[in-house]
């Protein structure tokens, strides 16, 4: 009698769905940038050029990222950049915004780097993204480029 009457409550216990993280899936876009200097210093030969940011993005993502970050350009003309901000749009035509934070380096006016995509509201709560990017200067304060990132979602 006790065990009919345990599986009678647990019963319903199986109809509860169990949670699971996405499979990675490579996703691509592209991007266009444009950025408005805030400083520039030097140091030690280095030039350290403070940015605001605001990139269009395309492809899975589709919407817009405002970011604020830092260049340093070194004296053999190769640079390291690095830079946060909100993306708000969609992805794959879900909305909602994530923390896109970049990292980058190269030589003149291209270069290539990572970023990671996380802290997701609304229907993007749950996303997470990482991988390379690339992109080319189009003028002294702005860039377009392509991404190709793994892409997945936890509950």
């Amino acid at each position: 009698m006790k065990a009919e009457l345990l599986a009678l409550l647990a019963l319903p216990l199986l109809s509860i769905p169990i949670a699971n993280a996405t499979t990675p899936t490579t996703v691509t876009g592209t991007f266009t940038a444009s950025f408005t200097v805030l400083s520039i210093t030097s140091s030690d030969g280095n030039t350290i050029i403070t940015v605001s940011e605001i990139a269009t993005l395309s492809g899975f993502f589709s919407g817009t990222r405002v970011a604020q970050g830092s260049e340093i350009i070194h004296p053999d003309g190769t640079f390291n950049a690095h830079d946060t901000g909100i993306f708000t749009g969609s992805a794959k035509g879900v909305a909602g915004t994530v923390v896109i934070t970049g990292e980058s380096n190269g030589i003149g006016g291209t270069g290539s780097g990572d970023f990671i995509v996380g802290q997701g509201t609304g229907g993007l709560s749950g996303v997470h993204a990482q991988g390379p990017f690339q992109f080319t200067a189009t003028g002294p304060t702005s860039t377009t480029g392509t991404y190709s990132v793994q892409f997945h979602t936890d509950p």
